[in-house]
C-alpha cells in the first residue's frame, strides 16, 4: 500500500520572524543605527566638504550611511563582548 503523505509548507509566523530579527538585531542594534545615521548628519552639517571634489562628505546620504554603519559595527562589538562575559 502507498501512502500519500502531502506535508504543507510551514511558514514561520510573524512572531516568530519578528524575533528572529531581534536576535540578529537586537534594540542596541537599532540604537547603534539611528545614533549613527544622526551623528553622519551632524558631521555633514557641520564638517561636510561644500565642494564636489570630496565625495566622501559633500554626499549627506553616503555621510549618513557610513555614519550608521560605523556606530553599527562599535554597538555590535560591544555586544558580543558583553554576551562572552555572560556566558
Amino acid at each position: 500500500m502507498k501512502t500519500n503523505h502531502k506535508q504543507k509548507k510551514t511558514h514561520p509566523k510573524k512572531s516568530q520572524k519578528r524575533r528572529l530579527i531581534w536576535g540578529l538585531f537586537g534594540s542596541w542594534s537599532i540604537a547603534g543605527l539611528a545614533i549613527g545615521a544622526a551623528l553622519g548628519y551632524v558631521f555633514y552639517a557641520t564638517i561636510g566638504c561644500r565642494i564636489e571634489a570630496c565625495s566622501f562628505i559633500s554626499n549627506p546620504f553616503i555621510t549618513v550611511a557610513w555614519g550608521a554603519l560605523l556606530v553599527f559595527v562599535v554597538f555590535e562589538v560591544f555586544r558580543i563582548i558583553s554576551i562572552d562575559d555572560v556566558g
